[in-house]
């Protein structure tokens, strides 16, 4: 692409100081004329979007295709190569849950059966079991009951939720998916710092600080918004479980090669560890959402 030609001027326009050649020293302006032709401007633009395409194909074919390399790079220094971890996260997590909750709330409108499946969803707690018909009903009662025999506390919190769920023909089940998709995003906010520090306990014996540990968790949850977004692609147009099921696994295996490459250890050991963290992943992850379940039923 065509230059532009320096100005004979030698301050910066940008921060004032002096520039011996083309690029200013302390900001990195460049010192050209400022009335550009439309011609170079459009060049600037495609090059810049070439630029961060390039970055980001590079970054993304090599946290897919390479467990672990990305976070060796990023510890090794090596950065401006790629998209940095962070920005790489809100894409991908953003991209994520924005058709996941689409998903969900076209499942809430139609009816239809969700796309995405999950263990914590899918706690078999059968149908409402409540006395009351009514969020009325169960207000009348309790009013009408001396002060001493009315529910109080979380007890009457839950039940009045419960004659809600009645009220509105809701099922238990269909309440937990609901504040599953609804409350995933917070937990995952959660959950990540927390397997950070998971991570960190497994390697205590290396010479690595907390945030060395967060980018790795950063580049693995990434990964597994990737694998969780093409299984729930294919769950939709194939309606089977099948696809969610096998993204699940490849993030376990994601996670011990990843393990494996970064940590420079070996695969057994990376095995063992992998099942203990996604051991421990899941059971945060569960007593998570059983807090969050038992806050949503305390405030309604």
């Amino acid at each position: 692409m065509k230059t532009q030609p320096l100005r004979s001027e030698k301050n910066c326009l940008n921060c004032g100081t002096e520039v011996p050649e083309r690029f200013c020293p302390h900001c990195g302006q460049e010192n050209t004329v400022q009335h550009e032709s439309f011609g170079h401007l459009a060049g600037h633009v495609v090059a810049d979007i070439v630029h961060y395409d390039s970055q980001f194909f590079t970054t993304l074919k090599y946290l897919i295709l390479r467990p672990g390399f990305l976070t060796k790079e990023y510890w090794a220094g090596r950065r401006v190569r790629y998209v940095n971890p962070v920005k790489l996260y809100i894409f991908i997590s953003f991209v994520f849950f924005f058709f996941f909750l689409t998903l969900t709330m076209g499942h809430r409108k139609e009816g239809a059966k969700p796309g995405i499946r999950s263990e914590l969803a899918d706690i078999n707690v059968g149908d409402i079991n409540s006395q009351y018909k009514s969020v009325a009903e169960f207000d009348s009662v309790q009013a009408s009951l001396p002060p001493e025999k009315r529910l109080t506390g979380l007890e009457a919190s839950i039940e009045r939720r419960m004659a809600r769920m009645r009220e509105n023909k809701q099922s238990a089940k269909e309440l937990i998916k609901e504040l599953f998709a609804d409350n995933l995003p917070k937990i995952m906010f959660v959950l990540m710092p927390l397997f950070a520090l998971m991570v960190k306990w497994s390697h205590r014996k290396r010479k690595l600080v907390y945030a060395d540990h967060a980018i790795f968790t950063i580049h693995l949850h990434s990964f597994l918004f990737i694998i969780l977004f093409v299984g729930l692609v294919i769950r939709y147009f194939v309606h089977d479980e099948l696809p969610l099921d096998l993204a699940y696994w490849g993030a376990f295996f994601y996670l011990a090669f990843a393990l494996k490459n970064a940590y420079q250890q070996s695969l057994g050991k990376a095995l063992v560890k992998a099942v203990l963290l996604y051991s421990g992943y899941f059971c945060i992850a569960v007593t998570l959402f059983v807090l969050v379940l038992l806050l949503t039923l305390t405030v309604y």
